[in-house]
């Protein structure tokens, strides 16, 4: 599982797009929250914490993951390596795991900026201002979580098509309506049962609970069964086509 998680990175690190990608990122994040003026500056917002941040974080990682695991599978089906995997003695789970690791450790690069980032407000912020570590800490484990299941998602697009480019597309789609889809069809409901529970069968609602610094067992719940769900689904299409 650990090798194919390294060979995950090799491969991504081997190429220029990869640093293309990664390089991407950092500008774009960069210069809304410093430089362009527009709802996600930090320095305009007047506040010492890192909330604008973590509000923008889900829109980038949008494209971000789905752009680093759109090949995870693809790749591999379309150039026909996927008969060489399975004849490894690895399990299928084993398999998805691999890649699974060796996409959030690329994505844990790219949060390495959280860390950069409050450094830079604390030494920005008046003496008078208070930096809320529970919000940012709660608020980093959600953007961590929501991370995860966004790569599950794109891994699970990824088994399901042999095109990089469809299942980047499926997969942003797909991360999106999860996040902001169930949210907004909510909204059509005057009935508040129907509202509640469309609401927290979307990801924004929890996303947006532990960006308060409330870490809630429903909303861990919630995030470590979607991950097995859209897993369990990866797993699965293998099997398919294994057989």
């Amino acid at each position: 599982m650990l090798a194919i998680a390294k060979r995950e990175i090799r491969s991504f690190f081997t190429t220029p797009l990869g640093y293309s990608i990664l390089a991407v990122f950092f500008i774009l994040n960069g210069l809304l929250l410093w430089v362009f003026t527009n709802a996600f500056n930090l320095i305009d917002s007047g506040f010492a914490d890192l909330n604008l941040y973590f509000e923008l974080m889900p829109w980038l990682f949008l494209f971000l993951i789905p752009a680093i695991g759109m090949k995870a599978f693809s790749e591999e089906i379309k150039s026909g390596t996927i008969a060489l995997l399975f004849t490894k003695p690895i399990a299928v789970w084993e398999l998805i795991l691999g890649k699974f690791l060796g996409m959030l450790f690329l994505i844990g690069c790219s949060l390495v900026a959280s860390f950069i980032y409050v450094y830079v407000v604390l030494e920005l912020k008046l003496e008078s201002d208070v930096f809320d570590w529970g919000a940012f800490w709660g608020s980093f484990l959600g953007l961590f979580f929501l991370a995860a299941l966004f790569s599950s998602i794109t891994l699970c697009c990824s088994c399901f098509s042999k095109n990089q480019v469809v299942a980047f597309l499926a997969a942003v789609l797909l991360c999106f309506l999860h996040f902001y889809g169930w949210r907004e069809a909510s909204l059509y409901f005057s009935d508040n049962t129907i509202y509640s529970f469309l609401n927290a069968v979307g990801i924004s609602s929890h996303y947006n609970q532990m960006s308060k610094g409330i870490i809630d067992s429903k909303d861990l719940i919630y995030f470590l069964g979607q991950l097995f769900l859209f897993l369990f689904f990866a797993v699965n299409q293998l099997h398919k086509l294994k057989r």
